[in-house]
């Protein structure tokens, strides 16, 4: 069985452009501000090339560092997320799970000990698709009871 990994980031043809961007304008602010510094000139294009400078920095970081990490994987093992405003940020382990309910946009999981309420309305309809079709194949070869609806 193969695993399933839903991942949000930016791709490549995005990133490289944005990174040159950001690049391009924090070395052109930086530069600017320098050469406001050294002539004593504290005035308003010394502040926009502050102000740039904290763009393109915040540039970089939200195409690089800032990407999101994996949002959801599913194997034979276990169910990891990482959803926003969820309950559950971690691992659900197949062998605690003993009923599996499949919604619209909604999961609810009954473990051993808990249940848990899985929101994926703001995931693109065609992952949603995937990850409930995944789970109906993991739900079927662990003889876990489930039910759509």
């Amino acid at each position: 069985m193969e695993d399933l990994k839903i991942i949000y980031t930016l791709s490549q043809r995005i990133k490289i452009p944005a990174l040159i961007a950001g690049g391009f304008l924090f070395a052109l602010s930086v530069g600017l501000s320098i050469f406001q510094a050294l002539q004593d000139t504290f005035d308003f294009f010394f502040f926009v090339g502050i102000a740039g400078a904290v763009i393109g920095l915040l540039l970089i970081l939200t195409v690089t560092i800032w990407q999101s990490n994996l949002i959801i994987e599913i194997d034979n093992d276990e169910f990891r997320m990482k959803l926003p405003n969820q309950r559950i940020n971690g691992s659900i382990f197949w062998e605690s799970v003993t009923q599996l309910g499949i919604g619209l946009s909604y999961l609810t999981l009954t473990t051993t000990g808990t249940n848990y309420k899985v929101d994926l309305g703001n995931l693109k309809y065609n992952d949603i698709k995937k990850i409930k079709a995944k789970l109906i194949e993991v739900c079927e070869a662990k003889s876990i009871p489930y039910s759509n609806g």
